[in-house]
């Protein structure tokens, strides 16, 4: 059975299969018990998390509140399924956020549409669920999560700071240097990217928790030195990627798909079978460079 892993203090993780890889649902083991995000599909609830909270000694009805850190459907799937099994869950949400939560499938339309030829079909399953609480940036839920807007994968996304241990959960807002199916790092907008790192790399954190494991990073990173070293690392590869796609549109290269598939094959951690999310990064540089150069 697939279970919860203890990160530290009361810090449960636990890895829902996705794909080749795994997504991240964290348990907040505390006096109020929250979830932050659920896995993409309703049996991911059925078989895999409600299993392991039992094997928690809980069950969904146990559950507090539920809250999540952006809005793409491997996160934010199985909510309507919580819901469903458990009407009394309080849902929380920022404030960038929350209309998303209630309807992620217009969110999927628009994400997957914008590149439909380098896409698969939009996730327009997806049901959203109604919110119980909005919050704004900087507050605090149940004395235990601050609430820390880090747009830039998403206009969105967010991590939650666990006020006890210093812990940020991240999802995906730290995007080191993707997954494979990702081929890199994927974000909607550079510059909000790189904001929301600059903004993290002057919080006191003692650990990051991420919502996959991505390439030049992992999923957990422990210590000051050791955040702060992986926060600039993030920031180092978009310059990394910034200078790659520069250097191809100087040499004539001007379709995003051709340049993606080249960085990924050059430096990336797989070719994904849909290249949508990499060519959100390179469009995103893309963009960039033709400010730039006054195109």
């Amino acid at each position: 059975m697939i279970a919860f892993e203890q990160i530290t203090g009361d810090i449960k993780l636990l890895k829902v299969p996705f794909g080749d890889s795994w997504t991240g649902v964290v348990l907040i083991d505390g006096k109020k018990k929250i979830l932050i995000d659920s896995g993409a599909l309703d049996r991911d609830v059925d078989d895999v998390l409600v299993p392991a909270l039992q094997k928690e000694g809980y069950a969904l009805g146990d559950i507090d509140y539920l809250v999540n850190t952006h809005s793409h459907g491997d996160h934010i799937g199985g909510f309507f399924r919580i819901r469903e099994l458990a009407p009394d869950i309080r849902v929380v949400a920022a404030h960038t956020d929350w209309k998303n939560v209630e309807d992620p499938a217009a969110l999927a339309i628009k994400t997957r549409g914008k590149y439909p030829a380098f896409s698969p079909a939009p996730q327009s399953y997806l049901k959203g669920v109604k919110v119980d609480r909005v919050l704004e940036e900087g507050e605090v839920l149940a004395d235990t999560l601050r609430l820390i807007e880090t747009p830039g994968h998403d206009l969105g996304s967010v991590c939650w700071l666990h006020l006890p241990t210093k812990t940020l959960i991240t999802g995906d807002s730290l995007q080191g240097n993707g997954t494979p199916s990702q081929g890199i790092g994927f974000y909607k907008d550079l510059n909000l990217y790189r904001y929301s790192l600059s903004k993290l790399l002057g919080m006191e954190i003692e650990a990051c928790l991420c919502g996959h494991d991505y390439d030049k990073l992992g999923y957990l990173i422990q210590g000051k030195e050791a955040v702060q070293k992986a926060l600039k690392s993030c920031l180092a590869i978009t310059f990394f990627y910034q200078k790659y796609i520069d250097h191809a549109l100087k040499k004539g290269m001007t379709e995003p798909k051709e340049i993606a598939e080249k960085l990924i094959r050059d430096h990336g951690c797989g070719m994904p079978a849909y290249l949508f999310m990499a060519v959100y990064t390179v469009c995103a540089h893309k963009d960039l460079y033709e400010v730039n150069h006054g195109e």
